[in-house]
């Protein structure tokens, strides 16, 4: 994927898309059938940058598989950019 986008990043607007997206701060992962771990992952709000246009040169089927060829030719609904930065992950509990 190549993403042309400003290099001034903005902070998040509350309901927004990228929130959605990246201000999430627990994690769930299954472990077997009976557990699952849930974890928490610390980081700072990120700042995101306005996409200018991008390309993705993926083949969703050969990545993927063929469950995933519909993707292939279609056109995302958001392209989205985050600075990003170092993240910890805490585990908090695991559910029965």
């Amino acid at each position: 994927m190549l993403v042309n986008a400003h290099n001034q990043g903005n902070e998040m607007k509350a309901g927004s898309v990228e929130a959605f997206i990246f201000e999430h701060y627990f994690g769930y992962t299954r472990v077997n059938e009976h557990k699952t771990l849930e974890y928490r992952i610390n980081h700072p709000s990120w700042k995101v940058n306005q996409v200018i246009d991008y390309k993705i040169g993926c083949d969703f089927e050969k990545m993927y598989g063929s469950n995933f060829k519909f993707l292939n030719g279609m056109q995302p609904d958001h392209v989205i950019l985050a600075e990003g930065s170092d993240v910890s992950v805490k585990w908090k509990r695991i559910s029965i």
